[in-house]
Formats: structure tokens, C-alpha cells, sequence
């Protein structure tokens, strides 16, 4: 018995035809053991890797010491200064002592410089302070005392966190021995900060918006490139532009799961509450999946072998690297690349709870880059007679 005409003609349709090749492509995912290791192990891993990471933060301060921070810094003290011109008071150990107290640092004697050098080499400690001969001398004579620290030109994260700690007790030094008058001391307050984990909300919130943009480029690079029963799909009346369209769509969704393992492993792992919705946070990394699985695809129309794709996505990975982690200013790219616009939305959203619609802007760039993607892989799969 025949079927219907129009029963046949529905199934014909556009949106059938990307409905079919979504589905096939979706089963395909489902078989695929990498693709399924790309949604479950790399959102484990990245964020098993920062929760390790912060427990042995959290284990390096933990000593006989009450009061400290949970990023307080071990430092090294060397009191060379012998001289006693100060009635009543060691002013050099003294000194120490404010630096013991101080909630920032974690503080280790030792006898001589070698030893503290010794201790930074090893990365024992994060710094060390000289507290030179005649320092009790030039402060009750009104000279200036000189009291250098050693720093390892290799932590370059350390530095700024070192030396501001380091002048807020030298601050509260002087300021509680009457040497200066009107002293002020400067308490520095985090605004806009998430509940949790500091450290991991600032962090984990760039690596979210990170893995949701590249993982899906990864995946989606392999996406056409030697696609075989894609190449006996396009035999039938199913257009290069219906297929590129459902292999984004079918990465756009596994990106998607992705960012649910990434978002709730990041709040349950530590305890991190955003100063926004669960919904605006899914708002920007659909931004990120749907872009980067467009870049993805963007790269397997470009590729004629598999190898070839996974080095053209190893070019982009780092690339972004360079570029997407806003340590430098990088122009324009900052202004059009979907990675930076993320990791401003995201940043904004979490911390300050700014509306997802303030961005509109960024939105629209994103989905042009998207777009822009998406015509770019028909033109250049439009060309090819066939796949591989």
C-alpha cells in the first residue's frame, strides 16, 4: 500500500531533514566512547584538578597559627640587627612579631640569608624580609630603615599579595609605636564576591566558560571531516547548509550537558552561590556552546583527514589561550571573539549580578560570529564533491 502524498511530502520538509540528520548525529555521539569522555571526564577533571588544588592551598596554612587566611603566604624572616638603642623593646623582633600577626603571612625564622635563599629555591617559602643591621638604630634616630624582601622572579602571583601585606603591617607597625602621626591603614573589602570558595569562584568561573567554548570546538572539528554515512545522506534531497545546521545543533546540545556537569561540580564542589540565576548562567554558556560548535564545524569542512582537524583545533585551543585569558590587552579580538565576550558576560553576571539583556551587544556579536561560522562551513562544504 502506498503512503500518503502528503505524508511523504512532510517528511521531506527542511525541518525533517534537519530533524533526522540532528537525531543521527546525536546516536552517533552516543556510540562515540571520546565524545562521551569529552562530556563526563573533562568537566571531572577540571574541576577534581582545582578542588585538589585549593585543599592543599588550604593544607600549607594550616599550622599552630590562629586567624590566618586560607591563602595566607609562608615568608622567611632574617633579623641581622643585633643593636638594643630602644629602651625596654627588641624593635627588630618586635617588628617580627607584626609580622606573625599579620593574617596574611605564615611566618619562618631563620638564622641566616643562605637559609632563607635556600628555603625560596626549594619553594618552602614565598618570600623572605632582611631586617638589616642597625634597623632598631635608624628608627629611634628618624632615618630611614630599609627592610628588603626577596621575592622569586618565577611566582608571578605572589608578588602583588607579598608586598601589599607586607606594608599593612609595616603600617600598623608604626602607626601602634606612635611614629607617625595620623597613620592610615588601608583594610582591603572584596565587593560583589560570590559565597564559597574565592579563589575557586574567580578562577572556576573563567575555566566554566573556557571548557564550554573549546571542548565543543574539539568535538565539533571531528564532526564532518570522513563523515561517510553523511556522504550517502548528501545523495539525497538533504542540502550541504541542512546538514551543517544539524551537526552544529547536535554539538550545540552536548555542549549544553557539558556546562551542567561544569556548573554544578564548580557550586557543590566549593560551595559556590553566583550573585545570579541558574538560567542566566545557562544563558552564556549556550552563547559559548553554540559559537564554538560553529568554529568546530567551521575547522572539519576545512579538513580532509582527521589529523588535520585536530591539529587545526590544537592551533585554536592555543590561540585562545593567548588571546582569550585577559591577561593582555589583544584589540579588536577582544571585541569580536566569542571566548573574551564570554568570560566578561560571565564575570559580570556571577559576581556583580548585571542582567543577562545589559549585554545585548555582546549577544548579537556572538551570534554574528555564529552565523558567520556556520555560511563560512557551507561555502567551503559546498565546494567538495566529497567529504574525505
Amino acid at each position: 500500500m502506498s503512503q500518503h502524498p502528503r505524508v511523504t511530502q512532510e517528511k521531506n520538509t527542511k525541518t525533517w531533514r534537519i530533524r533526522s540528520m540532528l537525531l543521527k548525529e546525536l546516536r552517533l555521539i552516543e556510540i562515540d566512547k571520546f565524545a562521551l569522555l569529552m562530556v563526563f571526564a573533562l568537566p571531572g577533571m577540571i574541576m577534581g584538578t582545582l578542588w585538589v588544588a585549593r585543599l592543599q592551598a588550604n593544607a600549607s596554612t594550616v599550622g599552630t597559627d590562629t586567624g590566618k587566611d586560607s591563602d595566607a603566604l609562608t615568608i622567611g624572616v632574617v633579623d641581622l640587627d643585633p643593636t638594643d638603642t630602644y629602651p625596654g623593646q627588641d624593635l627588630s623582633d618586635n617588628f617580627t612579631w607584626y609580622l606573625e600577626e599579620s593574617p596574611d603571612f605564615i611566618v619562618v625564622r631563620f638564622a641566616t640569608e643562605q637559609d632563607a635563599l635556600n628555603a625560596l629555591y626549594e619553594d618552602t617559602i614565598k618570600a623572605y624580609a632582611v631586617i638589616p643591621y642597625g634597623f632598631e638604630g635608624n628608627i629611634t634616630g628618624d632615618i630611614p630603615a630599609f627592610v628588603p624582601i626577596h621575592i622569586s622572579s618565577t611566582d608571578f602571583q605572589s608578588q602583588a599579595t607579598v608586598f601589599g601585606a607586607f606594608q599593612t603591617a609595616v603600617a600598623d607597625f608604626r602607626s601602634d609605636h606612635g611614629w607617625v602621626k595620623g597613620e592610615i591603614n588601608v583594610d582591603t573589602i572584596r565587593e560583589f564576591e560570590p559565597v564559597g570558595d574565592y579563589a575557586a569562584a574567580s578562577f572556576g568561573v573563567f575555566l566554566i566558560v573556557f571548557s564550554s567554548f573549546i571542548a565543543v570546538a574539539a568535538t565539533g572539528a571531528q564532526a564532518i571531516v570522513g563523515d561517510v554515512p553523511l556522504n550517502r545522506m548528501l545523495l539525497t534531497p538533504a542540502t550541504k547548509m541542512e546538514a551543517v545546521i544539524a551537526k552544529v545543533l547536535a554539538y550545540f546540545i552536548l555542549g549544553m550537558i557539558q556546562a551542567q556537569f561544569l556548573l554544578l561540580l564548580w557550586m557543590g564542589l566549593f560551595g559556590i552561590v553566583p550573585n545570579t540565576d541558574y538560567l542566566t548562567l545557562n544563558g552564556v554558556l549556550a552563547l559559548m556552546s553554540i559559537s564554538g560548535s560553529a568554529l568546530g564545524v567551521f575547522i572539519s569542512t576545512m579538513c580532509r583527514t582527521r589529523l588535520q582537524a585536530n591539529q587545526s583545533f590544537l592551533l585554536i585551543l592555543f590561540s585562545s589561550f593567548i588571546v582569550g585569558t585577559g591577561f593582555m590587552d589583544v584589540g579588536p579580538v577582544d571585541d569580536l571573539y566569542p571566548l573574551n565576550l564570554g568570560r566578561i558576560m560571565i564575570i559580570d553576571t556571577a559576581f556583580k549580578g548585571v542582567s543577562l539583556a545589559t549585554f545585548s551587544s555582546e549577544i548579537f556579536r556572538i551570534l554574528a560570529f555564529t552565523l558567520v561560522m556556520i555560511v563560512l562551513a557551507w561555502g567551503v562544504l559546498a565546494k567538495r564533491a566529497t567529504l574525505a
